[in-house]
């Protein structure tokens, strides 16, 4: 092949590069642009927004900070608790399970060694921190567990499971509906998980994480709740 017939043919290629080149620039301009999916973002509520008081509770000196407080149940339907009477406390007779904003007057925070059988969700430790503590209109003396301790060391859970502040204060715009659902420990169509959870407990369980919507099962103190929620608000309520 003579030198000018070489040069046209490498001509002709880079002309007919140039020209594929072209083509997929004017295509890629002409298609309808592919837009990625749009994750929908959840907007934050009022209740996202407030947050509770704590006290970063650490040992027994700073727990019994409490003493002489009253305190509300954050946690409800988690802690079990026992009579208290004469410095000692009868594991063998539960009283119950106490509710979400359930209010408490603390008398004092002790430290006892739990029976090893006893169930509890509290870790036993070498010994467990109670709350000692009197219900509104009741001059009996109560417990719960409250922390363990294990060896030199101190874990407590109060800003877990205790309001420091009234609830009905904290979120005063629930409304009064709302509230005398709480305080009757039931649910009515248009609660909030986190109204229903203040009401039934948190002890409870769903196969989804799509808090808001979704079904959620509920152990209230033995009483069995599934409640759907559609855009955080309850749509059908079961009661077993």
């Amino acid at each position: 092949m003579k030198t000018w017939q070489k040069m046209g043919a490498f001509t002709l290629f880079v002309l007919l590069l140039f020209a594929v080149r072209i083509y997929f620039l004017w295509r890629e301009r002409h298609e309808p642009m592919v837009q990625p999916p749009k994750v929908a973002e959840r907007q934050l509520t009022q209740d996202d927004v407030v947050q509770p008081r704590k006290l970063y509770i650490d040992g027994l000196e700073s727990a019994k900070a409490l003493n002489g407080k009253t305190v509300w149940i954050q946690a409800g339907y988690s802690l079990d608790y026992y009579p208290y009477a004469a410095h000692r406390i009868d594991f063998a007779h539960r009283s119950g399970f106490l509710p979400g904003a359930q209010p408490l007057e603390i008398q004092n925070v002790i430290t006892e060694k739990a029976p090893a059988d006893l169930a509890t969700r509290v870790p036993h430790g070498d010994k467990q921190a109670f709350a000692v503590f009197k219900l509104p209109n009741d001059d009996k003396e109560y417990v719960t567990a409250i922390g363990f301790l294990q060896g030199s060391d101190s874990t407590y859970f109060c800003d877990q499971i205790f309001y420091y502040d009234d609830p009905r204060t904290i979120y005063n715009y629930w409304g009064p509906k709302t509230w005398a659902a709480i305080d009757q420990h039931t649910v009515i169509p248009g609660m909030n998980e986190l109204q229903t959870a203040m009401s039934l407990g948190v002890v409870q369980q769903s196969e989804s994480s799509d808090i808001g919507n979704r079904t959620v099962d509920y152990d209230a103190g033995g009483k069995k709740w599934s409640v759907t929620f559609q855009n955080d608000k309850a749509t059908v309520i079961k009661q077993d």
